[in-house]
């Protein structure tokens, strides 16, 4: 239906007019294709306000596609790298090792247990496109009359299976004579939503979370424990918080940017904590709630020491390729931002109590500025 304010859907959810809620491959994805992610299982809440979470098999087999290809590209490089192991110090390979290394099972079983585990939490229903009344008659027809979900563009095909879970939503919602709250970020998700009667699209996840809870005065108990933690005194919350954020910085996933007269490769090597920037903090966004807990994802800025190993090389013309040039070892102090998602207890009166503080594992960017080749030698002796 035409776009709505976020006052109009939390008026519809407060009426009762939203019958399901159901997510595009987009917020799969945008969550870093992992189905563990906190914010990512609280889509489980909406099923705990009686309101269904739906997911068309189209949409649930491409999202098992996606996760399966990513299970597939660390399982080879983690093999690769066990064999190198493994023959570089002469070691039998234990029995074990696959087991407890997650390798065992093929990436389509592990994408598949994922999914599984998954919609079991947040009891989600899957809808087979299958079962839309006329749905194929009516597929083609959109199709030939390049009428949305389909667009004018030669690449239309492509659109199908999107244009199939649509239509498949919609005769969902119109049976029901209810709404279906799409979370999505595809263009044809929402152009398809604008004409409809029956589908409101709604993006990003966070976004959707947060409407749906403030329908509920949720979000004002969140800003009450953000203003409680700016305002001191909060030691073991604040405690939970730097050991969560040592934590996440401990996996030394970072991308480096530098700057460099010969190409180079960054590893990353050490990130260590120095302070937490409490005046940078957002405000929170509700992404679940019970009776006695609050869910929250809220941005901070950090402050951090990193370290990162730099391999120079130079283009070799005459081989065509690059020589290596030796390497060199780089600290800096950089600001990234991290975002937490926190479980709290609604009850503040004694202070934050806290059940849960994680940090998003998406890769943020550390830069280095200049990293000099050859900090050890005179500036006559380099080239």
């Amino acid at each position: 239906m035409p776009t709505m304010t976020r006052e109009q859907v939390i008026e519809a959810i407060g009426a009762g007019r939203i019958g399901a809620v159901t997510i595009d491959t987009t917020v799969f994805d945008s969550k870093n294709k992992n189905f563990r992610q906190t914010d990512f299982r609280a889509i489980s809440q909406f099923r705990q306000r009686n309101t269904p979470v739906v997911i068309t098999d189209v949409i649930a087999n491409e999202m098992k596609a996606h996760l399966e290809e990513e299970a597939a590209k660390s399982q080879r490089e983690l093999k690769s790298a066990l064999r190198s192991h493994n023959l570089r110090w002469h070691r039998e390979k234990p029995e074990n090792e696959d087991e407890s290394l997650y390798i065992g099972k093929s990436p389509a079983e592990f994408a598949q247990s994922e999914f599984d585990a998954f919609a079991d939490h947040v009891g989600a229903q899957v809808l087979p496109v299958a079962e839309t009344p006329d749905g194929l008659a009516e597929l083609f027809r959109r199709y030939f009359s390049v009428e949305s979900p389909f667009t004018k563009k030669e690449t239309r095909k492509r659109e199908f299976p999107d244009a199939a879970a649509l239509m498949r939503l919609e005769a969902y919602a119109k049976d029901r004579e209810k709404l279906v709250l799409c979370i999505a970020q595809d263009k044809s998700w929402v152009d398809f939503a604008d004409k409809s009667e029956h589908l409101v699209a709604v993006f990003p996840l966070d976004s959707a979370l947060g409407i749906f809870n403030e329908a509920f005065a949720d979000q004002d108990l969140a800003d009450g424990i953000v203003a409680l933690w700016k305002a001191g005194d909060q030691n073991d919350f604040e405690t939970e918080v730097f050991e969560a954020i040592v934590d996440r910085l401990a996996y030394i996933d970072f991308d480096v940017d530098a700057d460099s007269p010969f190409h180079y490769e960054a590893e990353p090597m050490e990130a260590e904590l120095l302070e937490i920037l409490l005046d940078t903090l957002t405000e929170p966004v509700v992404l679940a709630a019970d009776e006695t807990s609050v869910t929250f994802s809220i941005d901070i800025t950090v402050k951090a020491k990193f370290n990162a190993v730099f391999s120079f090389a130079v283009w070799d013309s005459m081989d065509k390729d690059y020589v290596g040039m030796g390497s060199e070892s780089a600290d800096t102090t950089d600001d990234v931002t991290l975002t937490l998602t926190i479980v709290a207890e609604r009850d503040i009166s004694k202070g934050i109590q806290g059940r849960e503080v994680s940090v998003s594992q998406r890769t943020f960017t550390v830069d280095f500025g200049y990293v000099d080749a050859f900090p050890d030698e005179p500036e006559d002796d380099r080239y």
